[in-house]
């Protein structure tokens, strides 16, 4: 069984100019603690990948299937649906802004799929139940 969910944010196709707008302090500071961990891991991979690093493949987004928490991952899809509707509203001309809104809506795509994953292992659990 995979026990780990990887999510290619597209890092590789951004500008420096982009990666900069998701490192500022902003809407990936509120993100849940693992989760703005992972992001930071992706965004350092990333640069390392531009310096020449040998890491050859593209940055990834990596979560624990152990580790993930619906509490966590609910949380995480009401600010990344912020950030991203905060983001769209602003790129308007700003190309840097508007490659760092695909980025932010390739997390929300795979924080709902995980939201998903996870809502499926705790059906297969009789008598628990889960909050919102």
């Amino acid at each position: 069984m995979d026990t780990q969910i990887e999510i290619d944010l597209g890092l590789s196709q951004v500008s420096d100019g982009a990666l900069a707008i998701l490192e500022r302090t902003g809407g990936a500071t509120k993100l849940p603690p693992r989760l703005f961990s992972g992001l930071l891991d992706a965004l350092a991979a990333e640069h390392l990948r531009r310096f020449g690093s040998l890491a050859v493949e593209p940055a990834r987004l990596t979560m624990s299937r152990r580790e993930l928490d619906t509490d966590d991952l609910w949380h995480s899809l009401r600010l990344l649906g912020n950030w991203l509707s905060y983001t769209e509203e602003a790129s308007r001309e700003d190309r840097d802004l508007d490659a760092a809104c695909d980025v932010i809506a390739r997390m929300w795509m795979g924080m709902s799929s995980a939201l998903c994953w996870a809502n499926a292992r705790y059906d297969d659990e009789p008598g628990r139940e889960i909050g919102n």
